[in-house]
Order: structure tokens, then C-alpha cells, then sequence
């Protein structure tokens, strides 16, 4: 009780005098004045911004009247145009910015910190509570798909309020039917102003207009190929790449200046603009451009994956080094020195992990048995490491007997796959035969699939007579599921 007491003396002290009345006359500022201090301290003087007279404190010679300080912006949304819902020592406060003004309490029912607390009577709740508790009755309309309180239709369908009452309505901009649920924009009227607003937020971002005008052209396009939703939703994740092509060039360059700034990678990321870009005969991509950034990033992901200084990675760099030389004479090319580089990096590796540098012969036949196709891309290597180092590896004998079984088990496995497909299709049964030649006869794969059909017959019993190279092959009909 006695703090009770004691609090509300402190709400009635003067702050200028510091004597306990009954009634504060004026807060001033944050400043409570007692109705003495008042008359003492206020002047009625003429207001230095709209000439009108007022009280005004005399010892502050730019005050201005109350009607001039609410008409200022809010001082958190910017509004000009609003009910004043405080005046703060900044300035005035709108309504709607009230709630952030005030401290947090704990919700009622959860026990949350909320400064949008509200009693609900629907709900027979006494105590203020947290927005989410206030919607706890709260669902989603079957119509419009909106988050609010519903009531069963005679279609047994939840509707809110809108849309029970009025069902589809006429969309207020397009004319094309929606629930009334919407309000004054059907959703894609809305996600088309989404568009528009967005793109021109965005535009706001380029010093030169020529950006501008292409980004809000690619926006357009966006809005056309992927639809207005998704466009909207993604248009700003776009910016940064038109922001940084204006900062460099102004204007959009051609594709190898593309190319040499952002690399193929990144252009590949930024697949939709690039389409665009092509679509619109902003640019011609050049492909020989393209493969080539691609093979020399890759080649330099591999010149890095061994640490600086060391053996295998001085070794790789000197390689590397002798195929460039290679290149300046167009006697290889950058496709070429990058799958050349591939299996040397992989064979120094294997080296590193065996404890073998410079590389041994041990090395080399446990590379080639694991990976015994890159026999012809390694020779390379094995060359340069006898003519600059001194290092002699011999390359063992292919595997001939080891490479025809391995070639009889894939053929076995893709007869399997097309017994199991059967199809009486012709392409099906060109496949077919191709397969069956290569596994019963030995024949290369593209003989079943080019050679014509006059030299193909069907005998009675349904099986084939395949004649290449004046020699007649029986294949077995493959019966239909």
C-alpha cells in the first residue's frame, strides 16, 4: 500500500519546483510543469513557425506550439498524414507506431513479452494477450486462403467472412473472377504489382541509364518466363550481378569481357540473365570461350590440390609448365593439357600416399591397377619424368585377356537390361542388335546400329541374319513381354 502511495506522489511532483500537487498543468518535453512553474515559465509569445500565439517556455527561444510539433513526420514510419498517437521527445509518434513505443509485457496466456497485447472478449479472456493467442481460433479459408476466423458453409466448406457472404467476386483491376476473401486485388494482380514495385526499387540502385532501362527490361522477361510469382520473389537476388556489370562497364560488354571478369562458373550461376541477355541479342556466346575458361579453372583446381613446395606439387607445376610451351607452339590444346594433367595429378597422389617421391615403378602399377584405362594418358608424364629428371618407369603390357572379360561383363549387363525393357520398337531393336553382334560375334557396337536395313533378314523362325562384310551373323529374335 505504501508503495502504491509513494508512486503515485511521484507522478504528481513537479519537476521544476520539486513540490507534490495535486494535478501536473503540463508536460513539456518529458519536463512535468505544476500549474506556478506554468504561468512562470510559459509566455504567450508568437510561434516562430506558423505565426500563431501560444504559450511557449521563455527560456527557449525555438520553441514551437503544439500544433507545429505534431505536424511532423512520424518520427519511426515517416507518415505525414496520421492520427497522433504520442508526442515524444524526437518528435510525434502515429498510432499504428504506438506499440513500439512500449515496454513489453508478458502475454496472459503464454507468458510471452508482447508490446501488441489486446483483450479479445470472443474468446472470454480477461487478461491482454499476445497476437498469436488472440488468432487462436483462427484458420485458413478454403477459399481465399487467407489466415482468419471461419464459419462453416452449407458446403461444409470453412469460410472466412468475405467470401461466405459474397463467394467470387469480380477482381476490382482485371475484371477476372476471385474470392472475395482477396479484397481489391486478385492474387495475380498483387503479385504482379509485387513485380513492379520491386523493379523499380531495384532500378533505383544503377547510376547509369542504360542499366536501368536493361534491368527493368530482364524484369519484364522474368516476369514472362517463370511467371509473375516467382519473379518477384527473385528479382532482387539478380541485382548484384547487373549492379557489378554497371559498375565495371556501364553498359552490358561483350560475352568474352563477361567471360574474363566472372568466369564460367559464375555465369552459369546466373543462368536466367544470361538467357536473357541471349534471347535478346544483348550478347553471342562463343562456346570455344566458354570450354576453354571452364578447362583452365579446372586445371588450376588441380595444379592446387598439393601443398606449395612440395615434391609432387613442384613436379605437377614443371609439367604443367612444358605443356604450356607445348600450347604456345599449337602443338596441343588447353582440352588436351588439362586431361593430360588429370592422371598425372592422380599417379603423384598415389605417389605421395605410398611414400615413393620422386615417383617408382612400385607407384605406377598400383595407379594402373586401379585405373588401368588412364594407361595412354599417363605415358605423357612418364615421358617428361625420363627426359627432365631422369626418372625411368616402364608402362606395363595392357591386360588384353583382363580388359575382353571386363568388356564381356558390360555387354552381359546391358543383354540383361534389355531383356528385361523388351520393346518392339525399331529403335529397341537396332539396340538390340548392336549389343547382341558386339557380345556373340565381337563386332563393334556401331555396326548394329548403321548398318542398313537391306542387309538385315528375318528368318521364319523370327531370329536374324546380319550381313557386314560379306560375312552372315545369327542373332536370337528377343521374344516380346
Amino acid at each position: 500500500m505504501n508503495e502504491v502511495v509513494n508512486e503515485s506522489l511521484q507522478q504528481c511532483q513537479c519537476d521544476e519546483c520539486g513540490k507534490f500537487v495535486a494535478r501536473i498543468w503540463r508536460v513539456y518535453k518529458g519536463h512535468r510543469y505544476c500549474s506556478t512553474c506554468y504561468a512562470r515559465v510559459f509566455k504567450r509569445r508568437m510561434c516562430p513557425k506558423c505565426g500563431n500565439y501560444a504559450r511557449l517556455p521563455k527560456n527557449k527561444p525555438g520553441a514551437i506550439c503544439r500544433g507545429c510539433e505534431t505536424d511532423k513526420p512520424c518520427i519511426r514510419c515517416g507518415k505525414t498524414d496520421f492520427a497522433t498517437g504520442k508526442i515524444t521527445s524526437y518528435g510525434p509518434v502515429c498510432k499504428a507506431c504506438l506499440p513500439y513505443f512500449h515496454e513489453p509485457n508478458p502475454c496472459g496466456l503464454c507468458g510471452k513479452p508482447s508490446i501488441f497485447l489486446s483483450r479479445v472478449k470472443r474468446l472470454n479472456i480477461d487478461v491482454p494477450v499476445c497476437p498469436a493467442c488472440a488468432r487462436q481460433d483462427h484458420s485458413t479459408c478454403q477459399a481465399c486462403r487467407r489466415f482468419r476466423l471461419l464459419t462453416k458453409a452449407s458446403d461444409g466448406r470453412m469460410l472466412c467472412k468475405g467470401c461466405l457472404e459474397k463467394g467470387s467476386v469480380p477482381c476490382p483491376k482485371c475484371g477476372e473472377t476471385m474470392p472475395a476473401g482477396y479484397g481489391q486485388q486478385c492474387e495475380t494482380c498483387y503479385w504482379k504489382g509485387l513485380l513492379e514495385k520491386r523493379i523499380k526499387i531495384d532500378c533505383a540502385a544503377f547510376s547509369s541509364p542504360q542499366m536501368t532501362a536493361y534491368f527493368e527490361t530482364f524484369g519484364q522477361w522474368l516476369g514472362c518466363k517463370v511467371g509473375e510469382r516467382k519473379a518477384a520473389s527473385t528479382i532482387h537476388s539478380y541485382l548484384s550481378f547487373f549492379i557489378e556489370i554497371g559498375q565495371q562497364w556501364e553498359t552490358i560488354p561483350k560475352y568474352e569481357e563477361l567471360l574474363a571478369h566472372f568466369g564460367a562458373l559464375k555465369l552459369r550461376r546466373s543462368q536466367l540473365p544470361m538467357t536473357w541477355m541471349a534471347e535478346s541479342e544483348t550478347i553471342v556466346f562463343n562456346t570455344f570461350a566458354k570450354e576453354e575458361d571452364s578447362d583452365k579453372r579446372r586445371i588450376k583446381a588441380i595444379l592446387d590440390k598439393f601443398p606449395e613446395k612440395s615434391q609432387a606439387s613442384e613436379i605437377l607445376t614443371s609439367f604443367y609448365q612444358s605443356l604450356i610451351e607445348k600450347l604456345k607452339d599449337e602443338k596441343t590444346t588447353i582440352r588436351s593439357i588439362r586431361l593430360a594433367l588429370s592422371p598425372a595429378s592422380a599417379f603423384l597422389q598415389k605417389a605421395s600416399e605410398m611414400q615413393c617421391m620422386p615417383p617408382e615403378q612400385r607407384a605406377l602399377d598400383a595407379y594402373l591397377k586401379t585405373a588401368p584405362g588412364q594407361r595412354a594418358a599417363i605415358s605423357g608424364l612418364i615421358c617428361y619424368l625420363e627426359d627432365k629428371h631422369g626418372i625411368k618407369l616402364i608402362l606395363p603390357k595392357p591386360d588384353t585377356l583382363r580388359t575382353q572379360r571386363n568388356r564381356r561383363k558390360k555387354l552381359e549387363r546391358e543383354m540383361l537390361i534389355l531383356m528385361q525393357e523388351n520393346s518392339n520398337s525399331d529403335e529397341f531393336q537396332r539396340l538390340w542388335l548392336s549389343t547382341a553382334l558386339a557380345y556373340f560375334h565381337g563386332l563393334p557396337k556401331k555396326v548394329g546400329k548403321t548398318i542398313a536395313n537391306e542387309h538385315i533378314a528375318v528368318l521364319e523362325d523370327g531370329n536374324f541374319e546380319v550381313t557386314w562384310n560379306k560375312k552372315t551373323y545369327w542373332i536370337p529374335f528377343l521374344k516380346s513381354k
